[in-house]
C-alpha cells in the first residue's frame, strides 16, 4: 500500500465527484424545464379562460355567431395546445426522474469511493506505524545487544583478575 496507490484512488474519487456534479446540473436543468413547461401550461389555461369569457360576453350582448365561433375555435386550439403541453410536461417529468435516479447512483458511487479512500489511507497509516514500530524495535534490540556485549566485555576482565 503505497502513497501512489492512495493517489490513484483519490484521482478516481475526484472523477466521481465531478460526475456527480454533472448529474446534479443535469437534474437541475431538467427540473427547470419542467417548471417552465408548467408555467407555459398555466399561461395557456389562463388564455383559454379569457377566450371563453370573451365568447360568453359576446353571446350575452350583441350576438355575432361568426365572432363567437372564432372565440370557441380559438379556445379549442388552446385546449389542444394545453393537451400537448401536458404531454410534454409528463415527458419532462420522466426525464427529470431519470436524472434524479442517475444522480442518486452517482452519489452512491462517490460515497463508496470515499470510503475506499478512507480505508486505504487508514490501512496505509497503520502500515507506516507498524514499519516505524518495527524500525524502533530493531533499533532498541540492537542497542540492547550492544549494551549487553559491552557490559559482557567490561565484566570479563574483572572475572579474569580474581582467579
Amino acid at each position: 500500500m503505497a502513497i501512489k496507490d492512495i493517489a490513484h484512488y483519490e484521482t478516481i474519487l475526484r472523477i466521481r465527484k465531478r460526475q456527480e456534479d454533472i448529474k446534479a446540473q443535469a437534474l437541475a436543468s431538467a427540473r427547470r424545464q419542467v417548471h417552465a413547461a408548467r408555467r407555459e401550461r398555466a399561461r395557456i389555461a389562463e388564455e383559454q379562460m379569457r377566450a371563453l369569457h370573451a365568447a360568453q360576453a359576446i353571446a350575452q350582448g350583441r350576438f355575432d355567431a361568426d365572432e363567437v365561433r372564432r372565440y370557441y375555435q380559438y379556445e379549442r386550439h388552446l385546449a389542444r395546445l394545453g393537451d400537448a403541453r401536458d404531454a410534454d410536461i409528463r415527458q419532462l417529468e420522466n426525464i427529470a426522474e431519470e436524472k434524479r435516479v442517475e444522480l442518486e447512483t452517482s452519489a452512491k458511487t462517490r460515497r463508496v469511493m470515499e470510503r475506499l479512500v478512507e480505508r486505504r489511507a487508514s490501512a496505509n497509516l497503520l502500515y507506516r506505524r507498524k514499519m516505524e514500530q518495527a524500525a524502533l524495535d530493531e533499533a532498541a534490540t540492537t542497542r540492547a545487544a550492544l549494551r549487553q556485549s559491552s557490559a559482557a566485555r567490561t565484566a570479563q576482565p574483572k572475572d579474569r583478575r580474581q582467579p
